[in-house]
């Protein structure tokens, strides 16, 4: 990095200039002085939230220098559904990681420590909490940086110089001269990294370990007592490097336990615990530049107003959720009669809210007499609102669900993985169809594609050409099993990231050491402290968007054929709702799907959760693979979400830039060709020959997409879901053939 002008150091800031890393972190602390902000870079908000998020090494315009990127205190202001929302995701991830981290090794053997940052559990419970007043969501719009590692290498010698901020190489800054030559100074491009999330400049300082205090300190000198080494770095491989004292001339390699997981582990040891091996301690040498340095972490989710998506999954609240879901799937309710409610409103003063509800009530009737399905669920919204607003209270008491195995769900979910959880999806898809359709569709902001206004075709106002045209869709629609189809314009999507890790992006990394692949926990890192005086809170960068979506129900009676003649278990019979069934008959998919995955044949038996999630599945990726052929999107520029026991999902275009309607413009200009597409039978084979269709499954050639676009990273997913072909691989040998949905006996 270049000096200060006249080579005088600026007065003393105690600012971010002062920042020095934090040594039990692996970040850095928060500057003395918040009010004094780093030079700033403006991206793109998307790549400021992951790319370019506080903890990443990244080389500066212009080949200036290295830096590390540092958060800059941007606070956004979010409803109390979207936060919570937003906290509730990292709980889930957190907890994934976690569980997944101390698996990499035999019971007891990691230290919770090891496996999440502080801020993500309580080390006296170990269990993950998440303390929201440790966390401040964020506007990724601008970060900072600052020069990073300060290790500078004489390019003639080699000598090596190591300053510990930027304010100590003001004031002692790099001489003209090294030794007997013109100096020609270069930051040092290689670092330490280790799973922990710990990064370090490529220094020949070393740690040890005391017992008299049980903490690692530092070792900054050569057994000689000098403290001058040089860098002899030109073999073209890193266990060739070495470190040399410039007194004695020892050499060193390039090894150095990580802080951190060094301290537990030899306090463990020390207190009679298990002898470690030092590879699980020794970082790594990486370039900067390589992906293993910084890999963020993420998640999203669609909004919703109603509090009710967060509200009734609360401890508190089961007896409620149990009732809202009855509500949702027909389930006969023991509630007070008319007469009840009457009474109990007049007795309560509350007249005039008995003669309100009558009017809704007459509202549900004229929109059941004049057959309009939204209408009905607008005002069958509002009434159950009302109602639920009188037991709340305690005005009216409440009845009960006559079906015990949906109360044993509510009441059992708890651990189910949250983001297969079909009671949870159960209630965002009351409030999708809600909130995104039904509230929507008067003002254009949803389209049923079967009526189509004059923005997305021609044949509006038309009735001869609007005629023609649902006489083509309404069929393709009918044979892909689809009961509707909607366009929705500007649906809200919250992306947020919270975190990083290092040398892995999953929780488990495996370390090849004498031919042997050791199973090593990756920490779960919070981004850098932000500014914040007083207090510590890391950024949660969050982006909100609102681009096009198309959404999807499947025809509920050609699905229960569908699963009939695949022999399913646990499907009901006509005049109960499958989601009903699914919640009741639900079996915990996990977090990773680990009965799942993609084996040779496993015998996980066949489920109607798992059927019907595989359905959904494939035949969204399938959908997503035309909407990219026509659209004009990459198909990892589009997401997926899944509400299972309705039997629905949605596909929507991500991404931060203004929306240009390509998705309203592909169904303008190809809505045949798009619906043509997924059910032609040249694409529901594999594109890389015959492996996929003999044995099953899917693959990237055919209906696979990147793992961060997936909502269940490509597992429970086979086009012989859609177009028949052998059984999944997680089945048993024996299991049956599926026939596929696209069959004609599941049509007839």
């Amino acid at each position: 990095m270049s000096r200060p002008p006249n080579g005088r150091p600026p007065q003393r800031d105690d600012g971010w200039r002062d920042r020095r890393p934090a040594a039990m972190r692996g970040g850095f602390d928060a500057p003395p002085n918040p009010d004094i902000e780093p030079p700033k870079m403006m991206r793109s908000r998307v790549q400021l939230a992951t790319s370019y998020a506080p903890g990443v090494l990244l080389t500066w315009e212009g080949g200036k220098g290295i830096c590390r990127s540092v958060p800059i205190r941007r606070p956004v202001t979010l409803d109390r559904t979207t936060e919570t929302q937003i906290f509730d995701g990292i709980r889930e991830f957190a907890e994934n990681w976690q569980s997944r981290a101390l698996s990499a090794r035999p019971a007891g053997e990691v230290a919770p420590a090891l496996a999440l940052d502080p801020d993500f559990f309580d080390p006296r419970t170990n269990r993950v909490e998440i303390d929201q007043q440790h966390f401040e969501p964020t506007d990724p719009s601008v970060v900072g940086y600052v020069p990073y590692p300060l290790v500078f290498q004489c390019g003639v010698c080699g000598r090596i110089r190591e300053f510990t901020s930027v304010d100590d190489l003001d004031h002692q800054p790099l001489p003209r001269r090294c030794g007997d030559h013109e100096a020609r100074w270069g930051q040092v491009d290689v670092v330490y990294a280790h799973w922990s999330g710990s990064i370090e400049p490529l220094s020949p300082s070393g740690y040890r370990f005391d017992p008299a205090d049980s903490r690692v300190h530092r070792i900054d000198v050569c057994t000689c007592g000098a403290r001058n080494y040089s860098l002899r770095n030109r073999a073209p491989v890193f266990s060739e490097w070495r470190f040399v004292c410039d007194e004695c001339g020892v050499t060193r390699e390039l090894k150095k336990p990580d802080h951190d997981t060094y301290e537990i582990l030899e306090a463990d040891r020390q207190a009679g615990g298990r002898q470690y091996e030092f590879i699980e301690v020794n970082m790594l040498p990486v370039s900067y530049r390589a992906n293993s340095a910084f890999y963020p972490q993420r998640g999203n989710f669609i909004e919703f107003r109603s509090a009710d998506v967060v509200d009734l999954l609360t401890e508190g609240r089961r007896f409620d959720l149990a009732q809202a879901l009855a509500r949702i799937y027909d389930v006969p309710l023991a509630e007070p009669s008319e007469a009840d409610i009457e009474a109990a409103l007049r007795n309560a003063g509350r007249t005039a809210e008995w003669e309100e509800y009558q009017d809704l009530l007459d509202m549900l009737r004229r929109a059941e007499e004049r057959r309009s399905p939204d209408g009905v669920l607008r005002w069958r919204g509002a009434i159950a609102q009302t109602r639920e607003a009188w037991y709340a209270s305690g005005v009216v008491e409440r009845g009960q669900v006559q079906s015990p195995a949906l109360v044993r769900a509510a009441l059992n979910r708890e651990n189910w993985a949250r983001r297969y959880d079909p009671i949870r999806l159960a209630l965002q898809h009351n409030a999708f169809v809600q909130e995104h359709i039904a509230d929507r569709l008067p003002v254009f902001g949803a389209v049923d594609v079967m009526t189509p206004d004059a923005q997305l075709s021609d044949v509006a106002g038309n009735p001869a050409a609007l005629a023609r045209y649902q006489a083509m869709i309404g069929p393709l629609l009918e044979t892909m099993g689809l009961e509707r189809m909607v366009l929705i314009r500007g649906l809200p999507i919250c992306e947020f990231s919270f975190g990083y890790s290092r040398v892995s992006p999953g929780p488990i990394y495996h370390r090849e050491s004498q031919g042997r692949s050791v199973a090593m926990p990756v920490r779960l890192k919070a981004f850098d402290a932000l500014p914040v005086p007083g207090g510590r809170k890391h950024p949660i960068y969050v982006t909100q968007q609102r681009n096009e979506a198309l959404y999807f129900r499947l025809d509920e009676a050609k699905v229960r054929r569908w699963l009939e003649l695949n022999e399913v278990p646990d499907t009901p019979p006509h005049g109960v709702h499958i989601g009903l069934r699914l919640i009741e008959t639900y079996q915990d998919f996990g977090p990773f799907l680990e009965d799942y995955k993609d084996r040779e044949r496993g015998g996980t038996p066949r489920s109607l959760g798992s059927y019907v999630y595989l359905l959904l599945h494939s035949l969204a990726h399938q959908l997503m693979h035309s909407l990219a052929d026509l659209s004009g999107l990459d198909a990892d520029g589009l997401g997926e979400h899944l509400f299972p026991a309705d039997l629905a999902f949605v596909l929507y275009r991500k991404g931060m830039t203004p929306d240009l309607g390509n998705i309203s413009a592909m169904w303008r200009n190809h809505a045949e060709d798009y619906l043509r597409r997924a059910i032609d039978p040249r694409l529901l084979r594999c594109g890389s020959g015959s492996l996929c269709d003999s044995r099953g499954g899917a693959c990237p050639a055919c209906i696979m997409v990147s793992e961060v676009t997936c909502v269940a990273s490509n597992q429970l997913l086979s086009r012989a879901a859609l177009r028949g072909g052998p059984a999944p691989t997680w089945e048993a040998a024996t299991a049956p053939r599926i026939i596929g949905f696209f069959d004609e006996r599941v049509r007839t």
